[in-house]
């Protein structure tokens, strides 16, 4: 009777630490970004491309050759997809640079059909293009019979892995969680790279989440459009080449997260129009901002985008509300 308590005491345990990350569309606390939502101010402008292996061990096979660079750019859900194969990589520039602001400060976009047949990937960020940082990444999947060529995988066990959501909705990614990152300028990213999971448990192939654990992932599938199958990268907060990011950087946002009232920090001495949208792009409040002061008793607690429209122009960026 004694094992058999401590049996279960140690499942509970075990249990208990897992971890639950965020869940799938359609589910309170989701985090994707649906592709029309105002948050986004740019879009990939550049990439270049690294093709993988239709199946990691099959050489024969070769390599995955559906889709062409071009197919990464622009808004996501215009173009089709190019897809990445085992272990293949995509590195976006866009016409400026990506910034740390409050939230997210960019999203990665898939083709997920269903939003259970998930294809992930790695995100890594550089300042320099050599140096590249990566999200520190997190799987709770099955490592025992890891996940067949057309199998689910849980959204709730996995973060900081692109592919997370179905088309048209992004996984965001916070630079703020990299902030301490050595040879990282976190408010001067000009570099995001996308590195496909290969989905093998022989650990001759498989990838690592942060803390050495494999990622299971939809394998083998060899096939042409085999792997991570890219649609686009929008970022959130972003500086247009040739804009003086200094004087950008000096529109603040605070407190962030904010709970009653949120404050915004040199802006113009006008009254303005504020509006707040959803994650999925649907406005959920406007009203007027005339000291700097926002009241945010009817918003819920949540992730939205503020838009804030004055006399001479349009700023935009990501609002956490807590309560």
């Amino acid at each position: 009777m004694i094992r058999i308590l401590t049996f279960l005491l140690l499942a509970s345990l075990h249990f208990s630490l897992q971890a639950q990350y965020h869940p799938a569309l359609g589910q309170e606390g989701c985090i994707a970004m649906h592709k029309d939502s105002s948050a986004f101010t740019a879009w990939a402008s550049g990439v270049s491309v690294v093709r993988g292996m239709q199946q990691m061990g099959v050489d024969s096979l070769g390599l995955v050759w559906s889709g062409i660079n071009e197919y990464a750019l622009g808004r996501a859900g215009e173009n089709p997809m190019i897809s990445l194969g085992d272990g293949g990589t995509a590195t976006l520039q866009f016409d400026g640079t990506v910034r740390n602001g409050a939230g997210y400060d960019f999203a990665v976009f898939e083709n997920s059909f269903d939003g259970d047949f998930l294809e992930l990937a790695f995100v890594e960020v550089s300042s320099d293009g050599e140096r590249f940082v990566r999200f520190p990444a997190y799987s709770e999947t099955d490592t025992v019979n890891g996940t067949s060529a057309f199998g689910y995988t849980n959204p709730e066990q996995i973060h900081n892995l692109a592919g997370k959501y179905p088309l048209f909705y992004g996984t965001p990614f916070d630079l703020s969680e990299l902030q301490d990152s050595a040879g990282l300028d976190v408010e001067n990213i000009r570099f995001i790279r996308i590195v496909d999971v290969v989905g093998s448990m022989d650990p001759r192939f498989c990838s690592r989440d942060v803390l050495g654990r494999k990622v299971a992932d939809p394998w083998p599938t060899p096939f042409p459009s085999g792997g991570f199958d890219l649609d686009a990268v929008g970022a959130i907060h972003f500086v247009p080449a040739g804009i003086d990011e200094n004087k950008h950087a000096e529109v603040k946002l605070y407190p962030q997260p904010a709970s009653g009232k949120v404050w915004i920090k040199n802006y113009e001495n006008s009254a303005a129009e504020v509006r707040f949208t959803s994650l999925d792009g649907k406005q959920v409040m406007k009203t007027i901002a005339s000291d700097g002061s926002i009241d945010l008793s009817g918003l819920q607690a949540g992730f939205y985008t503020l838009e804030l429209n004055s006399q001479s122009a349009t700023w935009r960026t990501s609002c956490i509300v807590t309560w």
